[in-house]
């Protein structure tokens, strides 16, 4: 059996530190398989600004020094089938890697719960209508339903099924951000980054603080252009049984044709119905087991 490769590692890379859960499987000894943490973290340098990638950007974005250790990954990878090669020999993920965020999403009851709901709520206001779930510093698109009214396309391009986006910069992050445990909530919020994504993005964690306290109160969180120009959006939080906040619904909404202003009075009432009457199964983000 073959050992675990020695590394050479750049401060600040995903194995360098930067993500630290990758950090403590690095660092963690023999008990941990390091292979598998680099090849993960791979896969995870490609985002949707970073769809293509070539041997030294995948070497920076993980903190390898050896851009020939980096090659042997990719290269695993791509016969593997979870990597593809362009005309100019650059990286991008393959269709195969998708397979890994569906089968989690469909095994999910959330999805049986929530999935034909949010469809009735995206025919009943016409406008794009997800559902999230937190994924650590991050948010995921369980559904996104696209609205059919004019210039509804223009922003929800690229924004579907399975889609990360950051926590700060969209109205359903913030609904899930503020509702956590304060503790949790507070040590998570610590250390979360907040990239500018749009021309409102929030760069101020004191800033970000006020807003989160408003979600509390009102019940809505509202992102205003914040992860894109031209895209606003309202959500609120969706609860289990025993009151805990799981999910949360958003609409969005082209910025040409709504004010924030406009956008809580027309929508905020629907959505607020809509939210307050979907109660989610408790365990309801935990897989279903496999039929034997």
């Amino acid at each position: 059996m073959s050992r675990e490769p020695e590394l050479e590692l750049v401060e600040g890379g995903v194995l360098g530190g930067r993500d630290g859960a990758f950090a403590r499987v690095v660092e963690g000894g023999p008990r941990y398989s390091v292979s598998l943490a680099v090849g993960f973290g791979i896969l995870l340098c490609f985002s949707r600004e970073r769809p293509v990638l070539g041997i030294a950007e995948m070497s920076d974005l993980m903190g390898l020094r050896g851009r020939s250790t980096t090659h042997r990954y990719a290269s695993t990878l791509l016969a593997l089938g979870y990597l593809e090669q362009d005309h100019a020999r650059r990286y991008r993920l393959a269709a195969r890697a998708a397979d890994l965020a569906l089968a989690l999403l469909e095994s999910m009851p959330l999805r049986a719960v929530a999935r034909e709901p949010v469809r009735e709520l995206r025919d009943a206001v016409g406008y794009t209508v997800g559902l999230a779930i937190r994924d650590g510093s991050q948010m995921l698109y369980t559904e996104r339903f696209h609205g059919r009214r004019r210039g509804q396309w223009a922003v929800d391009e690229g924004l579907g099924v399975g889609t990360r986006q950051p926590l700060s910069c969209t109205a359903a992050g913030k609904a899930l951000l503020a509702h956590l445990p304060e503790e949790e909530g507070e040590s998570l919020l610590k250390q979360l980054p907040l990239p500018r994504r749009g021309p409102g993005s929030i760069t101020s964690k004191k800033a970000l603080r006020e807003q989160l306290q408003r979600v509390r109160e009102e019940g809505l969180a509202l992102a205003d252009e914040e992860l894109a120009a031209g895209l606003r959006a309202i959500a609120a939080p969706v609860r289990d049984e025993e009151g805990v906040v799981l999910a949360a619904v958003e609409i969005a909404v082209p910025g040409a044709t709504f004010s924030t202003a406009r956008m809580v009075d027309e929508l905020g009432p629907p959505l607020r119905e809509f939210a307050q009457g979907l109660v989610l199964p408790c365990g309801a983000l935990v897989p279903k087991p496999a039929r034997r």
